[in-house]
Protein backbone atom coordinates (compact mmCIF):
# COMPACT_ATOMS: atom_id res chain seq x y z
CA UNK A 1 0.00 0.00 0.00
CA UNK A 2 1.32 3.49 -0.90
CA UNK A 3 2.63 5.70 1.83
CA UNK A 4 0.09 8.41 3.42
CA UNK A 5 0.73 11.30 5.05
CA UNK A 6 -1.21 9.56 8.49
CA UNK A 7 1.93 7.09 8.16
CA UNK A 8 4.05 9.90 8.35
CA UNK A 9 2.68 11.95 10.80
CA UNK A 10 2.31 8.91 13.10
CA UNK A 11 5.95 8.06 13.18
CA UNK A 12 6.61 12.10 13.26
CA UNK A 13 4.48 11.78 16.70
CA UNK A 14 2.96 15.13 14.73
CA UNK A 15 -0.90 15.81 12.69
CA UNK A 16 -1.95 14.76 9.60
CA UNK A 17 -2.09 18.43 9.05
CA UNK A 18 1.14 18.99 9.83
CA UNK A 19 2.95 16.73 7.64
CA UNK A 20 0.53 18.61 4.59
CA UNK A 21 2.19 21.33 5.83
CA UNK A 22 5.95 20.31 5.48
CA UNK A 23 5.60 18.33 1.84
CA UNK A 24 4.01 21.37 0.23
CA UNK A 25 6.61 23.78 2.22
CA UNK A 26 3.94 25.86 4.07
CA UNK A 27 5.48 28.90 6.57
CA UNK A 28 5.41 28.92 10.41
CA UNK A 29 6.43 25.36 10.87
CA UNK A 30 9.71 24.75 13.06
CA UNK A 31 13.07 23.81 11.53
CA UNK A 32 13.27 21.24 14.04
CA UNK A 33 10.05 19.98 12.71
CA UNK A 34 10.56 20.01 9.02
CA UNK A 35 13.91 18.13 9.07
CA UNK A 36 12.12 15.32 11.30
CA UNK A 37 8.95 15.33 9.13
CA UNK A 38 11.03 15.11 5.77
CA UNK A 39 13.98 12.72 6.81
CA UNK A 40 10.87 9.98 8.06
CA UNK A 41 9.28 10.90 4.68
CA UNK A 42 12.18 9.44 2.57
CA UNK A 43 12.94 6.47 4.90
CA UNK A 44 9.04 5.54 3.78
CA UNK A 45 10.45 6.52 0.41
CA UNK A 46 7.09 8.45 0.46
CA UNK A 47 6.31 10.31 -2.80
CA UNK A 48 3.23 13.58 -3.23
CA UNK A 49 0.91 12.03 -5.85
CA UNK A 50 -0.74 14.95 -7.52
CA UNK A 51 -2.96 12.48 -9.17
CA UNK A 52 -4.34 11.74 -5.32
CA UNK A 53 -4.65 15.57 -5.15
CA UNK A 54 -7.40 15.29 -7.70
CA UNK A 55 -5.62 16.49 -10.20
CA UNK A 56 -5.65 13.32 -12.16
CA UNK A 57 -7.01 14.75 -15.60
CA UNK A 58 -4.79 18.26 -15.87
CA UNK A 59 -1.33 17.85 -17.52
CA UNK A 60 1.75 20.00 -16.71
CA UNK A 61 2.45 20.60 -20.30
CA UNK A 62 5.74 20.63 -19.32
CA UNK A 63 8.40 18.03 -20.66
CA UNK A 64 11.65 17.17 -18.51
CA UNK A 65 15.09 16.95 -20.25
CA UNK A 66 17.79 15.50 -18.22
CA UNK A 67 21.38 15.39 -18.83
CA UNK A 68 24.35 14.43 -16.97
CA UNK A 69 26.82 16.90 -17.80
CA UNK A 70 25.20 20.37 -19.06
CA UNK A 71 28.88 21.44 -19.99
CA UNK A 72 29.40 18.90 -22.73
CA UNK A 73 29.34 20.33 -26.49
CA UNK A 74 27.75 16.74 -27.56
CA UNK A 75 24.50 17.39 -24.67
CA UNK A 76 23.96 21.07 -25.98
CA UNK A 77 23.87 20.51 -29.55
CA UNK A 78 21.27 18.03 -28.81
CA UNK A 79 19.52 20.60 -26.83
CA UNK A 80 19.37 23.07 -29.94
CA UNK A 81 17.93 20.86 -31.82
CA UNK A 82 15.27 20.23 -29.26
CA UNK A 83 14.65 23.58 -28.61
CA UNK A 84 14.48 24.84 -32.36
CA UNK A 85 12.13 22.37 -32.65
CA UNK A 86 9.89 22.66 -29.59
CA UNK A 87 9.14 26.15 -30.67
CA UNK A 88 6.37 24.75 -32.46
CA UNK A 89 4.83 22.50 -30.14
CA UNK A 90 2.84 23.44 -27.17
CA UNK A 91 5.06 22.04 -24.52
CA UNK A 92 7.00 23.76 -21.92
CA UNK A 93 11.01 22.25 -22.00
CA UNK A 94 12.49 22.27 -18.70
CA UNK A 95 16.10 20.79 -17.63
CA UNK A 96 17.49 19.05 -15.28
CA UNK A 97 21.36 18.53 -15.21
CA UNK A 98 22.82 16.35 -12.37
CA UNK A 99 26.48 17.60 -12.23
CA UNK A 100 27.49 18.78 -8.79
CA UNK A 101 23.80 18.26 -7.45
CA UNK A 102 23.31 15.63 -4.45
CA UNK A 103 20.69 13.51 -6.32
CA UNK A 104 22.14 11.41 -8.73
CA UNK A 105 20.62 10.53 -12.02
CA UNK A 106 18.32 7.49 -11.16
CA UNK A 107 17.18 9.51 -7.46
CA UNK A 108 16.03 12.15 -9.72
CA UNK A 109 13.92 10.08 -12.11
CA UNK A 110 12.51 8.45 -9.30
CA UNK A 111 10.96 11.86 -8.36
CA UNK A 112 10.32 13.20 -11.50
CA UNK A 113 8.38 9.73 -12.38
CA UNK A 114 6.18 9.74 -9.16
CA UNK A 115 5.64 13.39 -8.31
CA UNK A 116 4.62 13.31 -11.91
CA UNK A 117 5.46 17.27 -12.36
CA UNK A 118 6.36 16.24 -15.96
CA UNK A 119 4.28 14.93 -18.43
CA UNK A 120 7.22 13.31 -20.63
CA UNK A 121 11.21 12.96 -20.35
CA UNK A 122 14.26 12.99 -22.57
CA UNK A 123 17.42 11.28 -21.23
CA UNK A 124 19.91 12.45 -23.46
CA UNK A 125 23.25 10.41 -22.60
CA UNK A 126 21.88 9.15 -19.58
CA UNK A 127 24.65 6.55 -17.51
CA UNK A 128 21.82 4.67 -15.19
CA UNK A 129 20.91 1.21 -16.55
CA UNK A 130 17.80 0.21 -18.06
CA UNK A 131 16.63 -1.49 -14.65
CA UNK A 132 16.74 1.72 -13.53
CA UNK A 133 15.10 3.88 -16.18
CA UNK A 134 12.08 1.32 -15.64
CA UNK A 135 10.97 3.91 -13.21
CA UNK A 136 9.49 5.58 -16.07
CA UNK A 137 7.41 2.77 -17.47
CA UNK A 138 6.48 1.66 -13.65
CA UNK A 139 4.72 5.30 -13.41
CA UNK A 140 3.28 5.46 -17.21
CA UNK A 141 5.69 8.24 -18.27
CA UNK A 142 6.52 8.55 -21.77
CA UNK A 143 10.42 8.59 -21.99
CA UNK A 144 12.80 8.91 -25.21
CA UNK A 145 16.32 8.02 -24.62
CA UNK A 146 19.23 9.93 -26.55
CA UNK A 147 21.93 8.77 -27.90
CA UNK A 148 21.94 5.16 -26.72
CA UNK A 149 19.57 2.42 -27.49
CA UNK A 150 17.32 1.15 -24.74
CA UNK A 151 15.21 -1.90 -25.24
CA UNK A 152 12.42 -1.01 -22.70
CA UNK A 153 12.22 2.81 -23.45
CA UNK A 154 11.46 4.56 -27.03
CA UNK A 155 15.25 5.59 -27.94
CA UNK A 156 17.38 7.55 -30.75
CA UNK A 157 20.66 6.70 -31.41
CA UNK A 158 23.08 6.59 -34.53
CA UNK A 159 24.78 2.88 -36.27
CA UNK A 160 28.05 3.59 -34.13
CA UNK A 161 28.75 0.27 -35.29
CA UNK A 162 29.40 1.36 -38.90
CA UNK A 163 30.58 4.78 -38.02
CA UNK A 164 33.34 3.09 -36.68
CA UNK A 165 33.72 0.74 -39.88
CA UNK A 166 33.64 3.73 -42.23
CA UNK A 167 36.97 5.33 -39.90
CA UNK A 168 38.88 2.21 -39.69
CA UNK A 169 38.46 1.37 -43.37
CA UNK A 170 39.37 4.99 -44.41
CA UNK A 171 42.70 4.45 -42.18
CA UNK A 172 43.41 1.45 -44.78
CA UNK A 173 42.27 3.18 -47.62
CA UNK A 174 45.20 5.60 -46.87
CA UNK A 175 48.13 2.67 -46.65
CA UNK A 176 48.07 2.11 -42.61
CA UNK A 177 48.26 -1.74 -42.06
CA UNK A 178 49.20 -0.87 -37.81
CA UNK A 179 45.91 1.01 -36.98
CA UNK A 180 44.94 2.01 -32.87
CA UNK A 181 42.33 2.19 -30.89
CA UNK A 182 41.33 4.00 -28.18
CA UNK A 183 38.41 3.42 -26.29
CA UNK A 184 36.58 4.26 -23.03
CA UNK A 185 34.17 1.89 -21.28
CA UNK A 186 32.18 5.07 -19.57
CA UNK A 187 28.45 3.48 -18.85
CA UNK A 188 27.33 6.41 -21.35
CA UNK A 189 29.19 5.21 -24.18
CA UNK A 190 28.59 2.43 -26.62
CA UNK A 191 32.30 1.24 -26.39
CA UNK A 192 31.31 -2.59 -27.46
CA UNK A 193 29.29 -1.16 -30.40
CA UNK A 194 32.63 0.95 -32.06
CA UNK A 195 34.84 -1.43 -31.13
CA UNK A 196 33.27 -4.25 -33.20
CA UNK A 197 32.94 -1.47 -36.25
CA UNK A 198 36.51 -1.55 -35.81
CA UNK A 199 37.30 -5.09 -35.77
CA UNK A 200 34.83 -5.71 -39.00
CA UNK A 201 36.98 -3.26 -40.65
CA UNK A 202 40.41 -4.78 -39.72
CA UNK A 203 38.77 -8.16 -40.85
CA UNK A 204 36.96 -7.29 -44.03
CA UNK A 205 40.60 -5.80 -45.55
CA UNK A 206 42.35 -8.83 -44.33
CA UNK A 207 43.85 -7.54 -41.06
CA UNK A 208 44.13 -9.40 -37.84
CA UNK A 209 42.74 -8.11 -34.57
CA UNK A 210 45.77 -7.03 -32.30
CA UNK A 211 44.40 -6.91 -28.75
CA UNK A 212 47.38 -4.85 -27.71
CA UNK A 213 46.55 -1.82 -30.25
CA UNK A 214 43.05 -1.35 -28.45
CA UNK A 215 44.23 1.70 -25.37
CA UNK A 216 41.97 1.84 -23.17
CA UNK A 217 41.20 5.01 -21.21
CA UNK A 218 39.29 5.70 -17.69
CA UNK A 219 36.96 8.96 -19.48
CA UNK A 220 36.38 10.69 -22.87
CA UNK A 221 38.16 14.10 -21.64
CA UNK A 222 41.19 15.37 -23.53
CA UNK A 223 43.91 14.86 -20.57
CA UNK A 224 42.53 10.83 -21.51
CA UNK A 225 44.56 11.45 -24.85
CA UNK A 226 46.90 13.04 -23.86
CA UNK A 227 47.70 10.40 -21.32
CA UNK A 228 47.72 7.64 -23.16
CA UNK A 229 49.64 9.53 -26.02
CA UNK A 230 52.80 7.86 -24.97
CA UNK A 231 51.44 3.92 -24.86
CA UNK A 232 50.18 4.83 -28.92
CA UNK A 233 53.83 6.12 -30.20
CA UNK A 234 55.35 3.15 -27.79
CA UNK A 235 53.02 0.83 -30.10
CA UNK A 236 54.54 1.61 -33.40
CA UNK A 237 51.43 2.60 -35.15
CA UNK A 238 50.43 4.89 -38.18
CA UNK A 239 47.12 5.51 -37.19
CA UNK A 240 44.57 5.52 -34.32
CA UNK A 241 40.92 5.53 -34.48
CA UNK A 242 39.66 7.02 -31.36
CA UNK A 243 35.93 5.95 -30.83
CA UNK A 244 36.07 7.36 -27.66
CA UNK A 245 35.56 10.42 -28.39
CA UNK A 246 36.72 14.04 -30.42
CA UNK A 247 38.23 15.38 -27.01
CA UNK A 248 40.60 12.27 -26.54
CA UNK A 249 41.39 12.53 -29.99
CA UNK A 250 42.74 16.33 -29.49
CA UNK A 251 44.59 15.25 -26.24
CA UNK A 252 46.72 13.23 -28.41
CA UNK A 253 46.90 16.19 -31.22
CA UNK A 254 48.28 18.34 -28.55
CA UNK A 255 50.58 16.00 -27.12
CA UNK A 256 51.86 14.97 -30.74
CA UNK A 257 52.29 18.48 -31.38
CA UNK A 258 54.21 19.04 -27.64
CA UNK A 259 56.14 15.75 -28.38
CA UNK A 260 57.69 16.82 -32.19
CA UNK A 261 55.10 14.32 -33.94
CA UNK A 262 53.81 15.16 -37.32
CA UNK A 263 50.43 14.84 -37.53
CA UNK A 264 49.40 13.68 -40.03
CA UNK A 265 52.52 12.26 -41.97
CA UNK A 266 53.83 10.11 -38.74
CA UNK A 267 50.53 9.81 -36.99
CA UNK A 268 46.88 9.83 -38.36
CA UNK A 269 44.50 10.56 -36.13
CA UNK A 270 40.08 10.01 -36.47
CA UNK A 271 37.76 10.96 -33.80
CA UNK A 272 34.11 10.43 -32.98
CA UNK A 273 31.13 12.90 -32.63
CA UNK A 274 32.12 15.96 -34.41
CA UNK A 275 32.37 18.49 -31.58
CA UNK A 276 32.64 21.90 -32.71
CA UNK A 277 36.59 21.81 -30.84
CA UNK A 278 37.22 19.28 -34.35
CA UNK A 279 37.17 22.54 -36.59
CA UNK A 280 39.31 24.48 -34.16
CA UNK A 281 42.49 22.51 -32.86
CA UNK A 282 45.37 22.29 -35.45
CA UNK A 283 45.77 19.98 -37.20
CA UNK A 284 41.82 19.96 -37.83
CA UNK A 285 40.30 16.89 -36.62
CA UNK A 286 38.97 14.08 -39.24
CA UNK A 287 35.90 12.14 -37.04
CA UNK A 288 32.72 10.37 -37.06
CA UNK A 289 29.96 12.96 -37.18
CA UNK A 290 26.84 12.36 -35.04
CA UNK A 291 23.65 13.93 -36.52
CA UNK A 292 22.92 15.78 -32.82
CA UNK A 293 20.83 18.29 -33.92
CA UNK A 294 18.58 15.73 -35.85
CA UNK A 295 18.74 13.79 -32.82
CA UNK A 296 17.21 16.47 -31.20
CA UNK A 297 14.60 16.89 -33.45
CA UNK A 298 13.55 13.47 -33.69
CA UNK A 299 13.18 13.29 -29.67
CA UNK A 300 11.07 15.92 -28.93
CA UNK A 301 9.13 14.96 -32.02
CA UNK A 302 8.96 11.46 -30.74
CA UNK A 303 8.41 12.32 -27.19
CA UNK A 304 5.21 14.70 -27.85
CA UNK A 305 3.32 11.73 -29.99
CA UNK A 306 3.42 10.29 -27.34
CA UNK A 307 1.83 12.35 -25.30
CA UNK A 308 -0.49 13.73 -27.93
CA UNK A 309 -1.96 9.80 -28.72
CA UNK A 310 -0.23 9.13 -31.82
CA UNK A 311 1.92 6.50 -31.14
CA UNK A 312 1.70 3.86 -29.02
CA UNK A 313 3.83 1.40 -29.63
CA UNK A 314 7.90 1.04 -28.58
CA UNK A 315 9.73 2.89 -31.39
CA UNK A 316 13.78 2.86 -31.78
CA UNK A 317 14.79 5.64 -34.32
CA UNK A 318 18.83 4.86 -35.98
CA UNK A 319 20.35 7.76 -37.59
CA UNK A 320 23.18 7.02 -39.92
CA UNK A 321 26.48 8.88 -39.06
CA UNK A 322 28.68 10.61 -41.67
CA UNK A 323 32.60 10.55 -42.12
CA UNK A 324 34.30 14.35 -42.15
CA UNK A 325 37.52 14.29 -43.18
CA UNK A 326 39.53 17.06 -42.26
CA UNK A 327 43.60 17.47 -42.14
CA UNK A 328 44.64 14.96 -39.21
CA UNK A 329 44.66 12.22 -41.86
Amino acid sequence: MPVTLKDIAERAGVTSATVSMVINNKPNISEATRRKVLKIARELNYYPNVIARGLATRKSNSIGVIVPNLASSFVVRILQGIKSTNRDVDYTVTLFDTVGQKENESQLFQRLARERRIDGAILIGTTVSEEEMQIFRDESVPCIVVARRCDILDSVFVNNTQGAQDATEFLIGKGHKKIGCVICRKQNLPVEERLQGYKQALEKNGIPYDDSLAFEVDDDSMEAGEHVFERIIASGVTAVFVPAGDMAAIGIIREAKKKGIAVPSKLAVVGFDDIPAAEVVEPTLTTVRQPKLEMGDYAINMIVDKLEGRESELKHKELPTKFIVREST
